[in-house]
This record gives structure tokens, C-alpha cells and sequence, in this order.
């Protein structure tokens, strides 16, 4: 078989696939026109907004600001020993392996479920959102980290260990030079990434605003929830525009 004819086979199978998992999702554009009336519905019973419920909301949008933060800034630091020892040109076999494994199984599991365990365990209320935001950031960090490393320069690597320098000084002047900008750009991309995760974990009872959305939505007070959602909107738009502020100053 030519590579056309197999480049062919392979394109009309991929379609094949790609069929068979658009039906098996059941995506039906009349289905999506006839629900088109009942979201307008939805949307005209949210406007105008209760701006009285804007001092709650608030203190739900820092909450989620306060779980992503120090969710983020603790998985920094715990993801660097896993991110050295998950990276293929610096840790030794007996320890890659392991490694990765660890990685690959956490990461397989979104944060909800965290959430859903540690609300279990330590109850309801901001610190099981803070444990699920470091345990599942942890291991994303950590891989991204092991990435970054495993995609660095060898030649100022080599020109450090010619000296006769040590493994710590191979570490401290040839490999963390190249990675720290890209491990900072990575923590402000999850950070604003956990800020999304920590709004969808107070539907759970890991508090933040999500708790306050969730309540507004089952009271069917939609005005109220309206406004809380203006709130998270703009708390969403601020950080990302810090974020990508200071992203551009270190990369």
C-alpha cells in the first residue's frame, strides 16, 4: 500500500470514528432552536440584577480569590521536587518512573472530585476547596515543570558540570536560569485557571462564590444570581488582565 492509499485509509477512519462519537453524543441542532426560547426565558428573568445581594457577592469573589491563591502558591512549591524528579534528562530511572506514575494518577482526577472527598473529610467551608485546588495544581504544575526541564539547553549544562561544579550548582547555574520564567508563567496560568475551578467548587459546599450562585439558582431568585455573576465576571477580567501583565514582564 502507497502512502496516499494509507494516509486515506487512515483520514476515512478517523471520519468513521468521528462520526460515530457525534451521534453517540446525541448533538442535534433542532433540538439546540427549540431550547433557544427557554434560555431567552432564562436570561429575561435574570435582568435587571439585584444589586442589593453586591456586598455578599463580594465576599464570596474574595473567598474564591483567597482558595485560588494559596491553593496555587502552596502546589508551586510542592510541585518542584515532583517536577525534577518526573523530568527524564535529570532524575534516574528508579525514580522517573514512580514519578510519573504519581503524576498521571492524581492528574486523572478532576478538582470536584477532590472537593467532593475533602468536604467529606474536614467538612464544608473554604479549607477542602484550598485542599482539592492543591492536590489537583500540584501534579499539573509538576508535569509542566518536569516538561519545561526535560526542554532545556544542554550546552550550558554540559559547559557548568566541565568546571567540575556539583549537582546543586549545575542546578542553581545552568538548569533553573532556563526554567524559572517558564515555571512562573505556568503558576499565573493556573492561578487564574484555579480562580474558574474554586467558583465551580462552592456548588459542592467548598464556599467561595459558587455557594452564593448555587443558592441564588435553587431559590430561583435569578436576579440576585445575576448580580453575583456581574461580580464574577469582573473579578474574572481583573485577574486576567494582571496575569497576563505580569507574564509579559517574565517571559
Amino acid at each position: 500500500m502507497t502512502r496516499g492509499m494509507r494516509r486515506l485509509a487512515v483520514g476515512v477512519v478517523v471520519l468513521v470514528v468521528y462520526a460515530w462519537f457525534f451521534a453517540a453524543t446525541e448533538v442535534s441542532l433542532a433540538r439546540l432552536v427549540r431550547g433557544i426560547p427557554w434560555m431567552a426565558d432564562f436570561l429575561r428573568r435574570m435582568f435587571p440584577p439585584n444589586l442589593g445581594v453586591l456586598g455578599s457577592a463580594a465576599v464570596g469573589a474574595l473567598q474564591t480569590l483567597q482558595i485560588a491563591v494559596v491553593g496555587t502558591t502552596v502546589a508551586a512549591l510542592l510541585a518542584l521536587p515532583l517536577g525534577f524528579l518526573s523530568a527524564r534528562n535529570v532524575a534516574s530511572r528508579p525514580l522517573f518512573y514512580p514519578a510519573r506514575a504519581l503524576l498521571n494518577l492524581f492528574r486523572s482526577i478532576d478538582t470536584m472530585v477532590y472537593a467532593l472527598f475533602f468536604v467529606a473529610a474536614v467538612g464544608l467551608g473554604p479549607f477542602p476547596g484550598v485542599l482539592a485546588v492543591v492536590t489537583y495544581t500540584t501534579m499539573t504544575l509538576a508535569k509542566l515543570y518536569s516538561e519545561a526541564i526535560e526542554g532545556i539547553e544542554p550546552g550550558p549544562v554540559d559547559a557548568i558540570a566541565a568546571t567540575g561544579a556539583g549537582r546543586l550548582q549545575v542546578l542553581r547555574f545552568g538548569i533553573l536560569p532556563q526554567v524559572v520564567p517558564l515555571f512562573a508563567s505556568y503558576v499565573l496560568y493556573r492561578l487564574e485557571t484555579n480562580i474558574r475551578a474554586a467558583t465551580i467548587l462552592g456548588f459542592v459546599g467548598a464556599g467561595g462564590i459558587g455557594f452564593y450562585i448555587q443558592t441564588y439558582l435553587r431559590m430561583i431568585n435569578y436576579p440576585a444570581a445575576a448580580a453575583v455573576l456581574l461580580v464574577l465576571v469582573g473579578m474574572i477580567m481583573a485577574v486576567d488582565f494582571t496575569s497576563s501583565r505580569l507574564r509579559a514582564r517574565i517571559v
